[in-house]
């Protein structure tokens, strides 16, 4: 790979026809990605302000998006453009028009909650149609705040938090606000459909800014291979098709990822470009990516120390990221706490370390930073010369080159030396022994299967994609050291001296050091396609940019050995390397169109709702999966009778309905005891109470595969039921 080349082209006053041409393609290619990020940024942002207020509707939120998207489209003037071939910038618009349309083709029905994609897409339906938070319980309708002493009584479930208050409850929503947002716009344009479709687009709209990166990165004649390369990878198009927070992630940090190159690379030094400001914009838009996952705090703690380089090394735009990346992450975080408090208490335990490492990293850096200012007062200002690089740190370099080859090593080899293992009680480890028997394998639920993590990376980029990108962290490694210990010299003008600051050094250093963090420790239910949403905003990006860059230097290498003929057959035979593996794994389930249905049996199970009607869910899978569907989408009273997660008692449950038919016919309602089924038939619970049940719904669907050792290769068979039963009088 090599470093980005000057993108600031002097101004042409009679450009050629085709050099016009190109420059179009440039903008389009360079500048698209970062407008659509920005665009994304502007309404994540508006969102924490908007919904807290209930003013989340479009009579509101258009303007302030036009406004935003004027913005965005100012800063984007503030990006270099250099000529590209028209070819490289329409390839990439077709890979992302093209990993946009087949989401939307096949895209999921997950509505129904028993995953996150049934919690964001109930979130972002709530919002787009009651216009802000919390969540309204409608408690009066069971009788006031008497029926939070009914013994088993809840206005909670799985996703939805119920919080008291005085005397009433709210219910808060699980995650942040940013995506459903965003997929909220889907809803306002086509309901259903539209709100099921945004992650698609967005994921479209994150392909094509990954092609912007790549030219920036590799070159622009490689976007498209990168583009396809990140868009046949399984990963993607799983988050794609269902509403995941995870395309969105990856749109926000790659367009943080260009704005930083273009600000500390030789195109933000040049004349007329302004590196502060697009600094301070890329930093800014990395930490509002903690609108929409908690764990872009990583990035955050990872951008701190290559940062504080860029300080030490005196480049202008090192404080202006940092103080981008401060006011982002503030806004995030404050947004967090004012709505989702519950749900960050539920994951105290990884964020709060997460948070102190973070604080410790930077005051950190704060004292590498005073105490080198320290050590230069006084201190005679280098000799003037070229920069120039020592005996030592040359062998550094290599030895760091050798480090993160280790560290491959150790990875590939890790499932050799160690096996994984979480707290045997945690809430997944019931799960994950329920599906070891049935792969008929080791009965352990406590294993994370971490320690095959590479090997999941493997599956979705390929072998040689995986050992060529590895090649290339390792020669970045290389480099890195070398401009660190390189003495800067003093000769020329200060834009001079900053201009030897790699280009790719931000992203690479926090790109892989947040891959290798991923790898070392997943963080998720190890099962598969559901885990590997986990490589999308960071690691997969990371891993295809480098393996597309070593594919580029080996052309570049044999275009001086190789006659023409062979020199085609290298390049053709280095892309199918990277595009064929990710291609071939993500075939079986390429056409494949989970939770189909869903949406209609959602509509039927409304259509027998009566008014007045007050639904409370009495068996496993009825209070897991029903209550915001019956809350939001119905418009009913919802809540679950029972025992810390499971059904309660016979005798338990008629004397807690008994007491709560009498609320809620006192506040003039009629009570409806749900089953959906679990371990218990729904129809004879519900019989057991002397009721005549009416199936409303049998929906026979897939869901994806849940697979723990090896990669899916289809899906698995879902059976959707409900019952309905109305309590006498």
């Amino acid at each position: 790979m090599r470093d980005v080349v000057d993108m600031a082209l002097p101004a042409v006053a009679a450009s050629p026809p085709a050099l016009r041409g190109e420059r179009v393609a440039g903008a389009v290619l360079l500048r698209g990605g970062p407008l659509a990020g920005l665009g994304v940024g502007v309404l994540v942002l508006s969102a924490a302000v908007l919904v807290p207020a209930g003013l989340w509707r479009p009579v509101v939120v258009l303007p302030v998006l036009m406004v935003g998207l004027a913005v965005a489209w100012r800063l984007c003037l503030l990006v270099p453009v250099r000529p590209v071939p028209a070819w490289s910038a329409a390839l990439s618009v077709l890979a992302g028009v093209g990993e946009a349309g087949w989401a939307v083709a096949t895209h999921a029905e997950h509505l129904i909650l028993r995953r996150d994609p049934g919690s964001y897409a109930l979130y972002a339906q709530w919002i787009a149609t009651h216009n802000g938070l919390p969540v309204d319980p409608h408690l009066g309708a069971f009788g006031g705040s008497a029926a939070l002493d009914v013994p088993g009584f809840t206005l909670g479930s799985p996703a939805y938090y119920q919080v008291l208050h005085g005397g009433g409850a709210d219910i808060v929503p699980q995650f942040l606000v940013g995506a459903p947002a965003v997929f909220s716009l889907g809803w306002w344009l086509d309901g259903w459909p539209g709100l099921l479709a945004a992650p698609a687009v967005v994921a479209g709209l994150a392909v094509f800014a990954v092609a912007g990166l790549a030219a920036r990165l590799v070159g622009p004649r490689w976007a498209p291979l990168a583009a396809v390369a990140l868009a046949v990878a399984f990963p993607l198009l799983h988050a794609a098709r269902s509403t995941y927070s995870e395309p969105l992630a990856l749109l926000l940090v790659m367009t943080a990822a260009a704005l930083i190159v273009d600000a500390t690379g030789s195109a933000g030094t040049a004349a007329g470009i302004r590196p502060g400001a697009l600094a301070l914009v890329g930093g800014l838009t990395l930490g509002l990516t903690g609108l929409v996952r908690v764990d872009a705090l990583t990035e955050i703690a990872l951008l701190l120390p290559v940062a504080t380089l860029l300080v030490l090394r005196r480049h202008p735009a090192s404080a202006w990221l940092l103080t981008g990346a401060l006011a982002g992450t503030v806004l995030a975080a404050g947004s967090a706490l004012l709505l989702a408090r519950p749900y960050l208490r539920t994951i105290s335990g990884s964020l709060i370390p997460l948070i102190a490492g973070t604080a410790a990293l930077g005051v950190a850096c704060g004292l590498v930073l005073l105490l080198t200012r320290w050590c230069r007062t006084g201190r005679a200002a280098p000799a003037p010369g070229p920069a120039r690089t020592s005996r030592p740190a040359a062998a550094v370099g290599w030895a760091a080159a050798a480090l993160v080859l280790l560290a491959g090593v150790a990875l590939a080899t890790r499932p050799l030396w160690q096996i994984v293992r979480q707290s045997p009680g945690d809430p997944g480890a019931a799960f994950v022994a329920s599906l070891q028997k049935f792969q008929h394998l080791p009965v352990d639920g406590a294993r994370t299967y971490a320690e095959w993590s590479l090997a999941w990376v493997a599956w979705w980029v390929g072998p040689v994609g995986v050992l060529a990108a590895w090649l290339g962290f390792a020669v970045l490694a290389r480099r890195a050291v070398h401009w660190l210990l390189r003495h800067p010299g003093a000769g020329g003008t200060p834009a001079a001296r900053v201009s030897a600051a790699p280009a790719w050094l931000v992203p690479a250093v926090v790109g892989f050091a947040s891959s290798m963090l991923t790898l070392w420790r997943p963080g998720i239910t190890p099962d598969h396609p559901w885990a590997d949403r986990r490589l999308v905003p960071v690691l997969l990006p990371t891993f295809v940019l480098a393996a597309t860059g070593v594919t580029a230097w080996a052309v570049r290498a044999a275009r001086r050995r190789l006659p023409a003929t062979l020199l085609v057959l290298a390049a053709v035979t280095g892309c199918v390397a990277l595009v064929a593996p990710p291609l071939l794994a993500t075939a079986p389930m390429a056409a494949q169109r989970t939770e189909a249905g869903e949406l209609g049996a959602v509509a039927t199970v409304c259509a027998a709702l009566r008014p007045g009607d007050v639904v409370v869910a009495v068996d496993n899978r009825g209070f897991n999966e029903w209550p915001q569907v019956i809350r939001g989408v119905c418009g009913h009273p919802a809540a679950t009778l029972q025992d810390a997660g499971t059904p309660l008692p016979p005798d338990r449950l008629r004397a807690s309905v008994t007491r709560l038919s009498q609320l809620v016919g006192s506040a003039g309602g009629r009570l409806v005891l749900l089953g959906a089924g679990e371990d218990q038939s729904p129809d004879q619970v519900l019989r057991g109470l002397g009721l005549d049940p009416q199936q409303v719904v049998h929906l026979v669907t897939s869901e994806d595969d849940r697979q723990l050792v090896s990669p899916p290769r289809g899906g698995f068979p879902l059976v959707v039921t409900v019952w309905l039963a109305r309590w006498p009088g």
